[in-house]
């Protein structure tokens, strides 16, 4: 019933009523009717096996998309159980950075390069070194020295050809021998102090204007000729020889004699613009910081004059484009200025590491005083 023009209206449609005429039945025999129900099983049972069919791999399809997606789920899971809180990441990467410092600061002795002659010298020498510093920890063993020879069994082949190679024990059989003495090995090697090198390759060394050699003084005064950081060949050299030493289980390489020869006035016309750059130090910095980059990660320290880096006269000390793990500040024979200097350098250091060395006479008290901050404190043989 409808409401509408508010009267009520009946509705005129009737409900339909279906009639089933006599004529529209059939009458059904019951052999058909039989053979009917069996056919209909048949059809049936045709439908179930093709349905099937068709359903299992679906069903299996979408079954493997559910397993592939639990995997993945349960490694979220333990990906998250494992993960540590941001406090605790932090504090984890605090200690081992406290403990990286910490190792590269430890005091220890430079042996002098007569400790390579043979394993009993090395011996020897260590046992020496653990009388004069009995709390030390590690022995820094002189690899390649100023003047350019290299003091193991080197692959390099310059080395071999220029009469740099020396030495008679393998690096393997350097590091056991001072481990063995319960010493841990740090390796120095000397950059461009080396007068070989551009004997093998002159290329290595520096030329002048005219395209001839320079030397540092003449050839009747026995002149010789420096490795130069622009060079390609003296580079190459150098990483090879650092690729080699960081390798072989050294605990930190020390770099020294990342410098420029005593030029005179008349060396700096001779040579030209390279040596006259007011710049001319982003060349001992970027030389020091591929070496770094090749000893990967293995500690990789840069020595310096510790009277030349407080007076500003260091051109390798440059903080701010020094990609290094710390700086070793050489006092020499000049220990006694070390509370003078340290203080000096500290300043223009910033946050590089720091450690002392000072000749092996030098008051190993005093030195410890003077650093103070922890700075790893070493007596030189050398």
């Amino acid at each position: 019933m409808q409401e509408r023009g508010g009267r009520n209206v009946q509705s005129k449609r009737q409900p339909k009523v279906h009639t089933y005429s006599k004529k529209r039945r059939r009458k059904v025999r019951p052999g058909r009717a039989i053979l009917s129900i069996g056919f209909t099983f048949l059809v049936a049972g045709v439908i179930g096996v093709v349905g099937y069919s068709v359903a299992k791999p679906i069903l299996q399809y979408s079954g493997a998309e559910h397993s592939q997606t639990q995997p993945e789920e349960t490694l979220s899971s333990a990906a998250a159980e494992t993960a540590l809180p941001e406090e605790s990441a932090s504090a984890a990467v605090t200690e081992t950075t406290a403990a990286s410092v910490q190792t590269q600061t430890e005091d220890g002795y430079v042996l002098p390069v007569s400790a390579l002659e043979s394993k009993q010298a090395l011996q020897a020498a260590a046992v020496s070194a653990r009388e004069k510093m009995p709390d030390g920890k590690l022995l820094v063993i002189p690899l390649k020295v100023s003047g350019g020879e290299v003091w193991y069994q080197t692959s390099a082949s310059l080395a071999k050809s220029c009469g740099a190679a020396k030495g008679s024990m393998t690096l393997s059989e350097i590091v056991d021998t001072v481990t063995q003495q319960g010493w841990t090995p740090a390796a120095q090697l000397s950059l461009l102090w080396d007068n070989l090198l551009p004997d093998a390759d002159a290329a290595a060394g520096y030329r002048v204007t005219d395209g001839s050699r320079w030397l540092d003084n003449t050839k009747e005064n026995g002149g010789k000729a420096w490795a130069s950081p622009f060079s390609t060949v003296t580079v190459q050299y150098l990483t090879e020889i650092t690729g080699e030493v960081s390798r072989a289980g050294f605990s930190q390489i020390w770099c020294k004699d990342a410098v420029f020869p005593d030029f005179r006035e008349s060396d700096l016309n001779y040579i030209g613009e390279s040596v006259q750059n007011p710049e001319r130090n982003a060349a001992l910095v970027q030389l020091v910081n591929q070496l770094a980059q090749t000893a990967g990660n293995v500690p990789l320290w840069v020595e310096v004059d510790a009277a030349d880096a407080a007076e500003g006269t260091a051109e390798v000390f440059q903080p701010d484009t020094l990609h290094v793990s710390g700086v070793v500040l050489d006092l020499a024979e000049n220990a006694a200025q070390a509370k003078t200097l340290l203080p000096q350098i500290k300043t223009k250091a910033g946050d590089l590491p720091l450690c002392l060395t000072a000749d092996a006479g030098a008051d190993l008290q005093e030195l410890k005083a003077a650093s103070q901050d922890g700075n790893g404190v070493f007596l030189s043989a050398t």
